[in-house]
Order: C-alpha cells, then structure tokens, then sequence
C-alpha cells in the first residue's frame, strides 16, 4: 500500500482491532510536484484530527479527491486547500458565517473591511484584518485575488488552529521549513 493510492476495503471486527477481508486499489495513484506532495500530506493530517475514525464523510472525501486532484495538477493550489478546509470545518458542524454581519445581520460588503470572530462571524470594523471581498471569496469558492488567498489562508489557519486546541500539525512545520530552505538556496 502507497500513500495517495485509493484503496477500496472490506473488514470485519467490533473493536478498534480489525480484520482485513479485502483490498483493492482504486483506478488513480496520485503524484505530486514539488511542495505539492507536502500539501496532501497536510490534507491528510488535517482528516487525521478531525474526523472521527472509521465514520463514512462522502462529501469529505469528494473534496479531499478534488484537491488531491488540483494539487497533482499543480492547478490553483492555494484555491483546492482554503476550499477543503472550509468542507472540512463545514462537515464537522463549524460552518463558518461568511454571508452575514455577525453584529448588524447585513450581507457582507466587498468594499468593506471586517474583524472575524471564530464562534461568532464577521463584524465590520475599519482596522479588520480581512476585506468583504476575501469573505465573499471564501463563500463561493472562487478567489481572484492574491490578496483574497493569503487573507483566506490566514483565517483559515486561526480557524484550524483554535479547533485543534493546541495539537500542532507536524506538516505545517515542515512546509515551514522546507520553503525556508528552498528560499535560502536562491539568495
């Protein structure tokens, strides 16, 4: 077995220790390039934290297939990660508010900027740390801006972080350090 190979199982047990009926790989064995190969890694810790083991999320797993997919492609990297992250917090039951103002109830305002509270949503405040644009982004799942993807990536990060409630992702570190090699090497 590889990692990022699809495998279709049958087991059988009642406890935690299961038995291995029956293995058979799926039709696509991904390959990544480059950092990519990280980034899935990271998808997968993240599946690894969150859902619970050996509970059926078909929608999480039609996500984690598509940024599979984007991340082989090297296709909007950035786009497939903050869209899976979302399904994921999504599907656990911690669907972010992105639609309304948490303080007034109004639709969010591209022009506008916000403060963003985890449990409560978005609330309008001129010294926020993200655009109404990046929100609006977020929601529908098409970033256009560079500046949308880095605002997104750093709510999203807060987000993740504040539901791991301390655990640290050994992919993130990683990342961390293999670009700050990667960066050195070319100066």
């Amino acid at each position: 077995m590889r990692p990022f190979l699809p495998l279709n199982i049958s087991y059988f047990g009642s406890q935690s220790l299961k038995t291995l009926q029956h293995v058979e790989p799926g039709n696509i064995e991904y390959s990544f390039p480059e950092l990519n190969m990280y980034c899935a890694y990271y998808i997968n810790e993240l599946i690894r934290h969150f859902l619970p083991e050996g509970e059926p999320y078909p929608d999480i797993f039609i996500a984690y297939i598509k940024c599979l997919t984007a991340l082989q492609n090297n296709t909007a990297v950035e786009s497939a990660l903050r869209c899976f992250e979302i399904q994921l917090i999504d599907a656990l039951g911690y669907a972010l508010q992105l639609e309304f103002d948490a303080s007034t109830g109004e639709e969010i305002q591209a022009e506008l900027r916000y403060h963003f509270d985890i449990e409560q949503g978005a609330s309008v405040n001129s010294k926020g740390t993200i655009e109404g644009s990046t929100l609006i982004a977020m929601q529908q799942e098409n970033y256009t801006t560079s500046t949308q993807l880095q605002q997104a990536k750093q709510l999203m990060r807060s987000v993740i972080d504040f539901y791991l409630q301390g655990k640290i992702l050994k992919s993130r570190s990683l990342m961390s350090q293999l670009i700050q090699q990667k960066t050195c090497k070319t100066h």
